[in-house]
């Protein structure tokens, strides 16, 4: 059986190559050799290295007490490694220790660096595409309870998503209301729900006033202006403007459609009259189906839902909710044109609805968005 890697010990794999084999019991000596042990040479042969390379993997072994030389001679015999390999785990976990103690002073020295002229400044305007990036990343990483973000273009760093797999991960509630131009590139609306399946709870809209990132209530990066060569952004720790930015990103968060199959959907109340207002505008679209229908009054009652909705019927609605044109639902959805009007056609049919925004209010009401 392979040995995982000891690379966090400080041990190569060429060392882990050697250790085995010396653990093993190394094979026989060197003919006419002293040594209890086997020799760097007959290592390197073992092992098809050359005897320096051999060496220096014995040698470093040796100095983290998991082999050692035998007495009188030049062979190199294993320390039982049921007590030496928890030495070398416990001794690395404590210099881990002592590394996760620095972070704090690292910190400040990173902080002073960047720190404004006025040391007791909240707020900062910070310029280009690496000083807004260096911030967002401070964010994701800073963030231990709740992040909050608005995504839209223009897009000053490439997406991590392994950062924000690590922050849901160690448990941080993460919400981000989405824009019809972030889905308008192909694979995005998958790449939404891949994001949803790892924990992310999220929205669509179909535009946002601007890019907006909020680590923990605490810090939070806004941007002034949309100048993709030149990006600018508001860097603050103002409590009360930090809290009036979480008010915006909760306004919109409520009037956005929740993105089919991501967590929280129910978590919070969705402002169904700002959603049913979006779907009224899109049906002026030219993708609207007249029946010669009425939109139902609020005090009618609710058609009663035979069943549940499939997924993709929801992809549909949340996608025409957000006031995407058809050209880019057809795109995410991965179907041509007169497909998309169909499906659209035989929604309309199940939900009984004339056109979009009556659509939209029938699937609210049968809790289907």
């Amino acid at each position: 059986m392979p040995l995982p890697s000891f690379a966090a010990l400080g041990i190569d794999d060429v060392a882990v190559t050697v250790y085995r084999h010396v653990v093993a019991g190394g094979g026989p000596a060197d003919e006419d050799s002293a040594a209890a042990g086997p020799t760097a040479a007959a290592v390197a042969r073992a092992v098809r290295l050359d005897e320096a390379t051999a060496l220096a993997a014995l040698e470093r072994l040796r100095s983290l007490g998991l082999v050692q030389r035998t007495a009188g001679g030049e062979g190199y015999g294993a320390v039982d490694p049921r007590v030496a390999v928890p030495a070398v785990v416990a001794a690395r976990a404590d210099e881990l220790v002592e590394v996760r103690a620095a972070v704090p002073e690292l910190g400040e020295l990173f902080d002073e660096g960047r720190r404004p002229h006025d040391a007791d400044q909240l707020t900062r305007v910070v310029v280009g595409h690496a000083a807004v990036g260096d911030w967002y990343s401070r964010l994701e990483h800073r963030a231990t309870t709740d992040f909050v973000a608005f995504d839209r273009p223009p897009y000053v760093v490439a997406s991590n998503e392994s950062t924000q797999r690590v922050a849901l991960g160690r448990g941080v509630r993460w919400r981000a209301v989405y824009t019809v131009a972030s889905i308008s590139v192909d694979g995005s609306w998958q790449g939404v729900h891949r994001l949803g399946a790892d924990g992310e709870e999220a929205r669509i809209t179909h535009d946002l006033p601007v890019k907006l990132a909020i680590a923990d209530r605490r810090v939070a990066l806004v941007s002034i202006g949309h100048d993709p060569e030149r990006p600018e952004a508001l860097v603050t720790e103002s409590e009360p403007l930090v809290a009036a930015l979480y008010d915006l990103f909760e306004a919109r968060w409520r009037g956005a459609s929740p993105v089919p199959g991501t967590p929280g959907v129910g978590r919070a109340a969705v402002d169904w009259a700002s959603v049913a207002a979006r779907l009224a505008a899109a049906s002026a679209s030219g993708a609207t189906r007249t029946r010669g229908g009425a939109v139902p009054s609020r005090d009618e009652e609710a058609r009663p839902a035979t069943r549940p909705p499939t997924p993709a019927e929801r992809d549909l609605l949340a996608l025409v909710a957000a006031g995407a044109t058809d050209d880019v639902i057809a795109g995410q959805l991965g179907i041509s044109s007169r497909t998309l009007r169909r499906r659209l056609h035989a929604l309309f049919d199940e939900l009984g609805a004339s056109n979009r925004f009556h659509a939209g209010v029938e699937a609210a009401r049968r809790g289907w968005v």
